[in-house]
């Protein structure tokens, strides 16, 4: 009788580690879950981040050939001033 209550006690034991290895089992899926919607959300974060320094980027080197631009012309007809001097 004693074996039979130790083999039901282990048998008792190991279905509820089964029953809590499968609420951790649960559990763990459900953290990698929300970590990896965490990390999708980070990635989509970055990734708008850097089409904005992507785009005020090309604003700059726009804005720079225009100021290049007027600096070339202002240039050029100082040269034509001092040459008419």
């Amino acid at each position: 009788m004693t074996k039979k209550k130790k083999t039901k006690e282990n048998v008792e034991e190991t279905i509820e580690d089964s029953a809590l290895g499968e609420i951790d089992g649960q559990e763990v899926l459900q953290q990698l879950a929300q970590n990896n919607q965490q990390l999708q959300q980070t990635a989509q974060n970055a990734l708008s981040q850097l089409q904005n320094y992507v785009a005020l980027c090309s604003h700059y080197e726009q804005t720079i050939n225009i100021l290049t631009g007027r600096l070339q012309e202002l240039q050029r007809q100082l040269e034509i001033q001092q040459q008419g001097e």
